[in-house]
């Protein structure tokens, strides 16, 4: 099988590829022909490191492994076995997938599998329910997007920040009740002291600034971001950082509201595995316009993949 290696040089990224012998699985394992997978952030956590978003077909199940058979289309979180690069095929726990939801294409659910875990995790770490007045950062993001209309069918007031008016249209699809555009207007002024839960996907001086909006015992969670601690126990706001993580049940939750129409997984710029589109993909992850919505698609060359 094909694998590419990412390897930094002055600010550029080259892509070394090798032939490697296709791996086997172990007694809980499964080895999946991938399809698509979410792209690595490459200056990102060690979390987003060990772990990838992925789509594709099972081949061959272990000889203790029962929740799949070969043909099977899943998706999911897994851990990265070899060591941030990008492959033809990967090693998984069953654990660690759920079957695709045949209303997406194998790109949206790699996606869905990054982005979508991670909303879901985020809005369980903050406790929303339907009491909640709720600011979503981005929330025409990938993992934002998810955390719109997750939490609006928690029945949520939800209110969103956009980098342009012409997210407005996506933030009103999504089910948002209010759209700020950040680039042009204060949300913190604009807000208040009258939101519940911050749910923040950007980092940076949104995470800092989103303290000012909190009502007291009000909860911030992030993903891009560790808020600050002291500052949050002498405002009397729960907070914490939420890095996503493998879940079986949740995927197939995720899954359950997608083929019920309740969950729409939003589109992404898509890159073939090969030096150059990796090398783009990346690129364009950098100059900061797609976040962490992109994904590889791995070109199907053998018989019954195509």
């Amino acid at each position: 099988m094909r694998i590419l290696f990412p390897e930094p040089h002055d600010g550029t990224w080259s892509f070394t590829e090798m032939d490697a012998r296709r791996p086997v699985p172990g007694e809980h394992e499964v080895l999946i022909r991938l399809h698509a997978a979410s792209l690595h952030p490459p200056a990102g956590s060690l979390n987003s490191q060990l772990l990838t978003a992925v789509a594709g077909r099972i081949t061959d199940p272990g000889p203790a492994a029962t929740r799949f058979r070969p043909g099977d289309e899943v998706f999911g979180l897994i851990l990265n076995r070899t060591g941030g690069s990008y492959a033809e095929y990967a090693l998984a726990r069953e654990t660690e997938l759920a079957l695709k939801p045949r209303e997406l294409c194998y790109e949206a659910a790699a996606l869905t599998a990054a982005a979508g875990l991670a909303a879901w995790q985020t809005l369980a770490a903050a406790r929303v329910s339907s009491r909640d007045r709720v600011l979503v950062h981005d929330g025409t993001g990938a993992t934002g997007s998810f955390a719109v209309q997750l939490a609006k069918l928690r029945g949520a007031t939800v209110i969103t920040t956009i980098s342009s008016d012409a997210d407005l249209d996506a933030a009103w699809g999504l089910g948002a009740d209010q759209a700020i555009n950040s680039s042009g207007q204060d949300f913190a002024a604009i807000l208040g002291q009258s939101i519940d839960v911050v749910i923040d996907t950007t980092g940076g001086r949104v995470l800092d600034s989103s303290f000012a909006v909190l009502a007291s015992g009000g909860r911030l969670v992030s993903t891009a971001g560790l808020p600050d601690p002291a500052r949050a126990a002498g405002l009397g706001i729960q907070a914490a950082q939420i890095l996503p993580t493998a879940d079986a049940f949740q995927l197939s939750e995720l899954a359950r509201l997608i083929a019920a129409r309740k969950l729409m997984a939003p589109p992404g710029p898509v890159f073939p595995l090969s030096a150059e589109g990796l090398r783009s993909a990346y690129e364009l992850q950098a100059g900061g316009k797609a976040g962490s919505n992109i994904a590889i698609t791995i070109p199907q060359q053998e018989p019954g993949f195509q």
